[in-house]
């Protein structure tokens, strides 16, 4: 008998269709895989884990879909990540600055911090290319501002590999246009914006400066009045309980020599308001200073005669007389040019800070005064001082509005 028209074969045939779909039914739905689970203990264990394996996640089933992308599960999973002390959810991007070839990479804080030798990522982010500058301005909640050739500004979220370009400031590039960015999170609007500020040289005299606020939600550039107190020349403005700050300089100035006798000027991203307030009283030989963030705290590096560094906390926010110096970190040798970047955090340990020395990144330990290095490889070794490096929280915020 042909074995094809037996009606017994068909019959089964079908059986074994009917359970092999039914198992893929299953295995696409979470209330028949886990029928014995409760929708809150499962949103609760999906709050835990990583970014990437939320987006794979995302093709379980529709009812996983549409939970992994409702805002509120996406809040309670970046509030989750940001509480973890092991530091399970953040990432060190790292970007070169050289004018030979640009690049970013990113790679796990926690395996850093553990001394393990980490997977180093490198980024596909918008519009790579080598040849073209990238500039890393800042993160929050695991969006990433990054500027591309000096004028395209994206806002990326590393984790997710989704980005937004911003439309165009109105900033043209071009010689003797200096330009900064600064890039926060307005909480009571629930609003990221970015600034730039255009500052110029004139026939005159004194620089023409012009800037601008974006606001994620309207999509627009709006005018803001200029700095009080001159410029912002010493990079991208350090984001702080809610305002954005930066070593002011004078009118006249484009170095640093004298930023330790300018106020640090401060702009409420809510408010839309300037503010300033002095930093610390460094001591005889201080001669440049550099902000950043250390433990949700504003921090100042300062160098002193180039034999060593200190750094610095401001404990109450905007309260000049918590300014508090930490520790000191003597030069391993003496340097050409200002090596040293503000630390990028406390270890688990609580005795030891990150923070980039030259074009590696290196550990001090805060009770035996000691320098060691990681155990990631040297790849921006050949960037002599010119690796920038900063942490991010991986989540799944999106880059576009709601």
């Amino acid at each position: 008998m042909d074995i094809k028209s037996d009606p017994t074969v068909d019959r089964e045939r079908k059986r074994l269709k009917t359970i092999q779909q039914s198992s893929t039914v299953a295995d696409c739905d979470s209330v028949q895989v886990l029928p014995y689970l409760p929708t809150d203990i499962i949103t609760q264990i999906l709050s835990i884990l990583p970014v990437k394996i939320l987006v794979k996640f995302r093709c379980v089933s529709r009812s996983w879909r549409n939970l992994i992308s409702d805002p509120i599960f996406i809040e309670k999973h970046l509030r989750a990540s940001a509480q973890d002390e092991g530091y399970a959810h953040h990432r060190i991007i790292m970007n070169s600055a050289c004018r030979r070839r640009f690049e970013v990479k990113s790679c796990s804080l926690s395996t850093v911090l553990h001394e393990e030798t980490p997977i180093i990522h490198d980024h596909c982010y918008p519009l790579k290319h080598p040849r073209r500058s990238v500039l890393i301005v800042g993160s929050v909640n695991g969006l990433v501002c990054i500027v591309v050739d000096k004028d395209s500004v994206f806002l990326w979220n590393p984790s997710t590999r989704k980005s937004n370009k911003l439309t165009n400031c109105g900033f043209k590039k071009r010689s003797g246009v200096h330009i900064v960015y600064g890039f926060g999170y307005d909480e009571a609007s629930s609003n990221y914006k970015v600034i730039v500020t255009k500052y110029e040289k004139t026939a005159e005299g004194p620089f023409k400066t012009e800037v601008k606020i974006y606001g994620f939600k309207s999509d627009l550039w709006r005018k803001l009045e200029k700095f009080p107190e001159g410029n912002p020349t010493d990079g991208p403005g350090t984001f702080v309980s809610g305002s954005l700050h930066w070593a002011g300089s004078g009118e006249m100035e484009l170095n640093h020599s004298w930023s330790i006798l300018r106020p640090i000027v401060c702009f409420d991203l809510s408010k839309e308001t300037y503010s300033e307030f002095s930093q610390p009283y460094y001591g005889d030989g201080a001669s440049n200073s550099k902000l950043g963030v250390l433990c949700d705290n504003l921090c100042l590096l300062c160098n002193i005669d180039y034999r060593h560094a200190d750094i610095w906390v401001m404990k109450e926010y905007g309260k000049e007389e918590s300014w508090s110096k930490l520790f000191t970190i003597p030069y391993l040798h003496q340097p050409d040019v200002f090596p040293y970047s503000v630390p990028l955090c406390i270890s688990f340990t609580k005795t030891e800070v990150l923070l980039v020395i030259g074009s590696r990144l290196m550990l001090y330990n805060m009770d035996d005064q000691t320098v060691r290095p990681t155990n990631i490889r040297d790849y921006f070794q050949e960037y002599h001082n010119c690796l920038k490096a900063y942490t991010y929280i991986e989540s799944l915020v999106s880059p576009y509005p709601e």
